[in-house]
């Protein structure tokens, strides 16, 4: 186990449960983290258990790499990670399901443990991600089976189309609370405005994975065609077929403001055979707009829940290279109406910080508090 407060010094009134690997820089792992950050900084006490992390570096470490700065109480067990998943975790549950049962509340964005968690009639919460890999895996119907049972209490999709899907499979409404990602906003607090002189000649960005479905080819048409500078702030999936992408190998999610910082368009050109567009919300949207950055967003359904054409960023067709640029283009000739749109983009992002996120949570998971006594009794 390992944990930067000591276990005694407060109770949980949550417990978390994630397959998150805190070596690793992926969204997962910090939108886990900043999660349970911002529900600590609200004051909901929260055990976040999930597999040890590789590699020599303290939690500490790891947790400032990471941008985290308040103390969390972490578990990292063994029983949670891959190799025991075809038994259902179980060195992990035969010593937590107990605590498990008498937690005022039990959340997991993972699959796999939801449906470990309902085997061993433990009633929890899900937050959903990607209700494309849900359906193709089978895996959808079986929450929807333990959601009927009471079991899966509440469902957390991370956008409204998510939310339409289960509204379409039977879930009751007033079990579905959509919770989008969000940014850390003290992070963008001291970052210098936007300088509308930048369209001249425009320093294009793009942070995260990059590959062919999150929208390589339009970065390289970008960077060929558009008269602009193209970064990639990240790692390379696919390989580019130009050589005038700049890429800066992943940094430290606690760096990204110092980056976008430097950008005077973001964009986010993910494509419609991305396996999870159907349902994304991408912390990099949040923290482009938090920035006060000009942002040019594919035109998916969720995104569009977010990004409303035209007032506070632009909405592409995802796989119009041509309307890319043209829309690269419309920025640098009306600067004016960049700059408006990117403040707008700014004032959006106040909503969207942890700590908001965080109180949906609470409201929810507190006022709706209808764990079974079963559970609390065995």
């Amino acid at each position: 186990m390992a944990s930067n407060r000591h276990p005694s010094e407060r109770p949980a009134s949550m417990v978390y449960l994630s397959r998150a690997r805190l070596h690793r820089p992926r969204a997962n792992v910090i939108q886990t983290l900043k999660t349970v950050e911002g529900l600590e900084r609200i004051g909901v006490p929260v055990e976040l258990h999930l597999p040890p992390w590789k590699g020599q570096r303290s939690l500490e470490e790891l947790l400032a790499h990471h941008g985290v700065t308040r103390p969390l109480d972490i578990r990292a067990h063994a029983g949670l990670r891959s190799l025991w998943k075809p038994i259902g975790f179980a060195p992990f549950f035969w010593k937590y399901e107990k605590t498990l049962r008498q937690s005022r509340a039990v959340f997991t964005r993972s699959a796999d443990l939801s449906l470990v968690l309902i085997r061993r009639g433990i009633s929890h919460s899900f937050e959903v991600h990607d209700m494309d890999a849900l359906c193709r895996h089978g895996t959808l119907e079986r929450l929807l089976e333990a959601h009927a049972r009471g079991l899966l209490r509440h469902f957390f999709p991370i956008s409204h189309a998510a939310a339409r899907g289960l509204m379409d499979r039977g879930v009751t409404p007033a079990c579905i609370h959509v919770c989008p990602c969000g940014a850390d906003l003290s992070l963008f607090q001291d970052m210098a405005p936007w300088n509308p002189s930048g369209l001249t000649n425009p320093h294009v960005m793009y942070l995260g994975r990059i590959s062919r479905d999150r929208g390589l080819d339009i970065l390289e048409a970008l960077a060929e065609r558009a008269g602009c500078r193209v970064t990639v702030v990240g790692v390379l999936e696919d390989r580019p077929k130009t050589d005038r992408l700049q890429v800066v190998p992943f940094v430290p999610h606690r760096k990204v403001p110092r980056y976008l910082e430097q950008a005077d368009i973001v964009v986010m050109p993910y494509q419609r055979h991305l396996a999870h567009a159907g349902s994304i919300s991408p912390m990099k949207l949040f923290e482009a707009m938090a920035a006060g950055r000009p942002i040019l967003v594919s035109d998916l359904e969720p995104i569009r829940e977010i990004i409303h054409h035209g007032q506070n960023g632009l909405c592409v067709p995802p796989d119009d290279e041509k309307a890319w640029i043209e829309a690269v283009r419309f920025l640098r000739e009306h600067p004016q109406e960049a700059h408006r749109m990117a403040i707008q983009a700014q004032k959006d992002a106040s909503r969207f910080g942890w700590e908001s996120r965080a109180r949906r949570l609470q409201e929810v998971l507190w006022n709706n508090n209808s764990a079974s006594e079963h559970d609390r009794k065995s």
